[in-house]
């Protein structure tokens, strides 16, 4: 079902930074894992394709769709490859970028290049894709390796990166450039800089031996791990979820989410624990100091939208953001929850109080709040602690800055998420008891859901047929989402859908997507409320002032008053409301300074609304294809009780359904 998102541009930035540390005067070494370096050429397995390279021996030409800014190409005899190199000075205003590339989707990759410099140049990664919420607009970096050296020691060094292609993402670009401003007559000498995919099995290679240079660490799941897990377990195990069907993760947060990297090693965790897991997407979404209280509205605007089937959020905040999120959660979704503790960071020693209560959480009373909505709280600061204690390491070992975990605390982050990542004799709940599908062939016939069929069917194999007009298929089911499963034909037919006896086209449930601005600021309305019945179609909010004014426009409905990022607001028409503590920091008043907002005249925000189901289901494949799998959320963002799903054949063709499979909450929503 189309949530009419349009297709907006998104670019990500993967950034590859690095900090200067006492290494940086000694010998240079070879290094494997994510990061890796040489002084031979690195081997290049059986299989692998260029996706793009560039040698720098065209006569002083770039490859077609390169770019470079004040760099110039040196003939010299001892170039690592062929007879010549590109050289730019150590300037930030210099650079070197790729074209735009075309990659697989959830590849692994390999950047690689030599170099000869006393600097190391921002080497970056952009990932492009249609994505209405830009998943991948990180401008940090997941890789940060703050005990690597930067000078080469006047010697040419292959240096490479192992990455993977976010599975939403279908594009990306390269760009190098001086990260600070060097001596006069100081250059990055760079060659043979190549883009090309890698295997599984190379990308796994890699990332064990950067585990490698850590110290070692027991994964060993402990009593209890995983009792919160139970339905994402099932679907690892193919108990559970929709045949194909990706595991979707949504990681949400402030940039402590963002630097936890692309989700790799979760992922790793995950098939390493499950080998059969489906396809996973990990996807990202995370603001500077983003707290639970505003990780709240993103799930009410458009996570929740995408059923996902599991949050992992790695912030901080007031206990109540903690609890209005999880309430969020489970009143709209079957996602699980995996709630980290956060890692420690100057000023202060690691203390019992300070694992307790420090960065400004109770982390007894978050542990709490993750029982009382059965989320997977993770005791990282503990486990933290005790790693740093054994290790006899200080808390800077794993900060790439004053804030911020480096690459040996991202790991050190996913492995104690990862303990989590098990089949629990403890679980809390049963994985039917969310999601579960129900047959069509025998009719189920349960206490929550009850199948009746009229009209002309016929049976086989589980699944029923028809290609006769009036044939019907009626469920009532308890949930807030209902997905048809059934087979897709060329020349196949179509079917009417009711909910609770009008017809879906028409049902009042509604959905919305992100609320993208204009330019790129943080500080934006993270949600709107709408109302019982709004008119599906594109709204832009114009900022009409400097001091926090401004106007709502509907695409259809047109201006729908006006109002202030500081006050409530509630559109004439009733169908847009906005509370102002959904604007995050739109009006922020400090003593003897002026009030400081947001948002400047002129800017604007967008946003979908749509409505959640689909007046008709079509059964037909145009593609050749003599079979497709059909899976089809027909209603979705129902109120959690008890509906009536009707399917009526209209006779167009033959109709073929296997299965439904029905979404319900753990938590209802109070009565109005």
């Amino acid at each position: 079902m189309s949530n009419r998102r349009r297709p907006y541009l998104t670019a990500g930035l993967l950034l590859l930074r690095f900090t200067a540390t006492h290494a940086e005067t000694q010998e240079l070494e070879d290094r494997s894992g994510l990061r890796c370096i040489s002084g031979k050429p690195f081997p290049v397995p059986d299989g692998s394709q260029v996706l793009a390279a560039c040698d720098f021996e065209a006569d002083g030409k770039l490859p077609p769709g390169w770019g470079q800014g004040k760099g110039e190409f040196v003939a010299a005899k001892d170039s690592p490859q062929g007879k010549a190199f590109f050289r730019m000075p150590a300037k930030k205003s210099a650079g070197l970028r790729s074209p735009v590339i075309t990659a697989r989707p959830g590849a692994p990759c390999f950047l690689s290049f030599w170099i000869n410099a006393a600097q190391d140049p921002w080497t970056a990664i952009s990932f492009t894709s249609d994505e209405r919420e830009p998943s991948f607009t990180t401008v940090h970096s997941p890789f940060f390796y703050s005990d690597f050296p930067l000078d080469t020691k006047g010697r040419w060094r292959q240096e490479g990166f192992y990455f993977v292609m976010p599975p939403q993402c279908k594009t990306l670009q390269i760009s190098m450039n001086p990260k600070e401003d060097g001596a006069e007559g100081q250059f990055i000498c760079l060659d043979d800089v190549r883009l090309r995919t890698a295997s599984e099995a190379e990308m796994s290679a890699a990332y064990e031996a950067e585990r490698a240079h850590l110290p070692p660490y027991d994964l060993t799941s402990r009593l209890g791990d995983g009792k919160n897990l139970a339905l994402s377990v099932a679907k690892w195990e193919g108990r559970a979820g929709i045949p194909g069907k990706p595991f979707v993760i949504w990681a949400l947060g402030s940039s402590y989410t963002d630097r936890q990297g692309d989700g790799y090693e979760l992922i790793q965790a995950i098939r390493h624990r499950f080998p059969n897991a489906p396809p996973i997407i990990y996807r990202k979404h995370g603001g500077p100091g983003t707290p639970w209280e505003y990780v709240y509205p993103w799930i009410k605007q458009f996570v929740a939208a995408e059923q996902p089937d599991l949050i992992f959020t790695y912030t901080s905040g007031t206990l109540e953001g903690l609890d209005a999120l999880l309430t969020e959660v489970r009143r709209r979704t079957t996602a699980e929850v995996i709630v980290p503790s956060l890692h420690f960071k100057p000023p202060g020693d690691i203390t019992p109080e300070n694992i307790a209560h420090g960065a400004g959480v109770d982390w007894a009373k978050a542990r709490e709040i993750c029982e009382k909505h059965g989320a997977e709280y993770v005791e990282n600061r503990r486990e933290m602690a005790d790693y740093i204690a054994h290790a006899k390491l200080d808390m800077e070992d794993l900060l790439v800055d004053h804030n911020h975990q480096n690459k040996h605390g991202l790991i050190r982050i996913w492995d104690n998420v990862s303990r989590h990542l098990a089949k629990s004799d403890q679980s809390a709940y049963t994985p039917e008891s969310r999601e579960r599908r129900i047959a069509v062939a025998p009719p189920t016939k349960t206490a929550s859901e009850q199948v009746s069929l009229a009209g002309p069917w016929t049976t086989t194999a589980g699944s029923i047929h028809s290609s006769s007009a009036g044939a019907s298929l009626k469920v009532t089911f308890v949930g807030t989402q209902i997905d048809v499963i059934g087979i897709k034909r060329p020349g196949g037919g179509t079917v009417k859908v009711l909910i609770d006896g009008i017809p879906a086209g028409q049902a009042p449930v509604f959905l919305m997507d992100y609320i993208k601005p204009d330019k790129k600021i943080w500080r934006i309305p993270h949600a709107v409320d709408l109302s019982a019945s709004p008119v599906p179609q594109t709204w832009t909010l114009t900022m009409t002032s400097d001091t926090g004014d401004y106007r709502l426009e509907g695409g259809a409905t047109g201006p729908d008053g006006t109002g202030n990022l500081a006050q409530p607001f509630l559109s004439p028409s009733g169908q847009i409301g906005l509370d102002p503590k959904f604007w995050r920091q739109g009006r922020v008043e400090k003593k003897g300074q002026p009030v400081d907002y947001g948002a400047a005249k002129g800017d604007s925000f967008i946003f979908d609304v749509f409505r959640s189901a689909v007046g008709e289901l079509s059964f037909n494949e145009p593609e050749p294809a003599p079979l497709a799998p059909l899976v089809e959320p027909v209603v979705r963002n129902l109120p959690n009780r008890q509906h009536t799903l009707e399917l009526v054949t209209k006779g167009d063709g033959e109709v073929v359904i296997e299965s439904l499979y029905v979404f319900q909450p753990p938590e209802k929503m109070d009565a109005p």
